[in-house]
C-alpha cells in the first residue's frame, strides 16, 4: 500500500527518506502520519571479549565490522563519530557481586542519563541492553561503561552505532 504524504496530497514513490509512514485507507486520506528515522550507511558493530571492568572503567570493545567514515575507532573501548544523530544500541551479559550493576554511555565524557541500565546481579550474570538515539558534535566519543560500585565481569558485550540521516 503507498505511503500517504503529510499534507495528504500526494504519495511518496520514490527513495525519499525521511519517509512517514501510513496504510492509507481506501478513500487514500489520513492524518495520522509518523516519520521514520532512516538510516545512512554508516555503521560500526563493536564485540567484547570476557573481561573484569572496574568501577567507572571502559568496556573494552573493538570494532568488527563497519562501512562508511562516520563511525571509527583508534583505541579499544572508545568509538569516535562525527557530527550528527545515532542510533546506539547496546548489549551486555554480566555479573556483579555488587548490586545494583549498571552500564551506561558515555559521550564526550558525560554519562548519557537515559542510556543507563541497572539490574540486580547477586554474582549471576544478567543480561542488560539499551537502544538510544543520540545527537553528537564533531569529533565526539562514545564509551560503553560500567558505572556498578565495584567491579563487573564482563562475559559478552556488543553495541552498534549507525549514523541517522539528517
Amino acid at each position: 500500500m503507498p505511503c500517504i504524504n503529510d499534507n495528504n496530497n500526494g504519495f511518496y514513490t520514490g527513495p525519499y527518506y525521511p519517509r512517514p509512514f501510513f496504510i492509507a485507507p481506501e478513500n487514500q486520506s489520513g492524518s495520522n502520519n509518523v516519520v521514520n528515522p532512516a538510516r545512512s550507511e554508516e555503521w560500526g558493530f563493536f564485540v567484547g571479549l570476557p573481561t573484569t571492568v572496574a568501577n567507572g572503567g571502559t568496556v573494552p570493545l573493538t570494532l568488527n565490522a563497519s562501512t562508511g567514515t562516520a563511525v571509527s575507532q583508534q583505541n579499544a573501548g572508545v568509538v569516535s563519530i562525527t557530527t550528527g544523530s545515532y542510533q546506539v544500541s547496546y548489549n551486555i551479559t554480566a555479573s556483579s557481586a555488587t548490586d545494583p550493576m549498571q552500564f551506561g554511555v558515555e559521550l564526550n565524557g558525560t554519562i548519557l542519563p537515559f542510556t543507563v541500565v541497572t539490574a540486580t546481579s547477586g554474582g549471576s550474570d544478567v543480561t542488560l541492553s539499551n537502544s538510544v538515539i543520540i545527537t553528537a558534535p564533531s569529533n565526539s566519543t562514545l564509551r560503553l561503561v560500567n558505572l556498578t560500585a565495584g567491579n563487573a565481569d564482563v562475559a559478552i558485550s556488543s553495541m552498534a552505532v549507525t549514523k541517522l540521516l539528517n
